[in-house]
């Protein structure tokens, strides 16, 4: 089958978002692009427990099915934006995370408070609200990444987490740091005494200590 590799790579990531919690029923989706600028994404409202590898669409840069017999995701204009305006990009994970939803819902961002956080280039920022589904979303965030280049993750505002990568597999942590740096901060908050944040000294020294140790 034509674009084997790529479905089976977007199926798989898919699977292990489920296996930790991160997405849940059809919630959230997940593309990946190949050098051909061809766009592999989840279907629309399908159950992952009943989806397999060929479901998985194939789009254009422009969102447009070019290979598959179902309607892709929802998000789709969101990722293609994304894809678009972001070259580097190969992949992106749109999920639903409990307690970063939260922190949506507040527009409060998750600060550096931990290694995960720091990981996925934070502090993780909230953006303006967009409708899900629109392009505009894609729009917003590919701005808020093209404005930081170390990040790789941010909150749509009342909506959820998008994370970004060079492969599918980089996505993926991105997005399970995120939300367990959301979850930390989240019980930090719940002690009534205030999240200490790594400072820019802390931030230098732990940068030079893996930097020594890659």
């Amino acid at each position: 089958m034509k674009f084997k590799q790529l479905r089976e790579q977007v199926y798989r990531t898919t699977m292990d978002l489920c296996d930790v919690g991160l997405i849940r029923l059809s919630a959230g989706n997940v593309s990946a692009r190949d050098q051909d600028a061809h766009v592999a994404i989840t279907p629309s409202g399908m159950l992952y427990s009943i989806m397999r590898p060929r479901d998985i669409l194939i789009v254009d840069l422009n969102g447009q099915v070019t290979d598959g017999h179902l309607k892709p995701s929802s998000e789709t204009p969101m990722h293609a934006a994304i894809y678009s305006k972001l070259p580097h990009v190969a992949a992106v994970v749109h999920t639903h995370p409990p307690y970063v939803m939260a922190f949506a819902t507040t527009g409060v961002e998750i600060p550096v408070i931990c290694l995960e956080i720091l990981s996925v280039g934070g502090p993780v920022p909230v953006t303006p609200y967009a409708c899900p589904g629109s392009r505009e979303a894609g729009m917003i965030a590919s701005e808020c990444f093209i404005s930081r280049p170390a990040l790789k993750a941010l909150v749509l505002r009342n909506h959820g987490l998008v994370a970004i990568g060079e492969n599918l597999e980089q996505a993926f942590q991105v997005s399970f740091n995120c939300e367990i740096g959301a979850q930390v901060y989240h019980i930090a908050l719940q002690t009534g005494r205030p999240p200490v944040h790594l400072t820019g000294d802390q931030i230098a020294e732990i940068h030079q200590m893996y930097q020594k140790r890659n």
